[in-house]
């Protein structure tokens, strides 16, 4: 799933279990940081916003980046299980 992060930067969502989000960024992220971003989707974009758990390197620009999201809707929580579930 193709996302864009609200410093206009792209980033691909990886995988939803239906409580953490995982995806890769050109840019780390602290743990505890705030993160906003929307998804682009068929419909349009989403927004969406969670909190960092942590940030690995995979790649010399590539970041693996772990977050819980926050204020997520029924809607959008089945969005991302379709798209990006187990």
């Amino acid at each position: 799933m193709n996302l864009r992060l609200e410093s206009g930067q792209d980033a691909v969502g990886l995988a939803f279990d239906g409580n953490l989000l995982t995806l890769t960024s050109p840019v780390a992220f602290a743990p505890g940081s705030p993160i906003r971003f929307k998804a682009i989707v068929e419909a349009g974009e989403r927004n969406f916003e969670g909190r960092v758990l942590g940030s690995k390197r995979i790649e010399e620009q590539r970041f693996e980046v772990r977050l819980r999201l926050v204020n997520l809707r029924r809607e959008d929580r089945e969005l991302l299980l379709t798209t990006l579930g187990p």
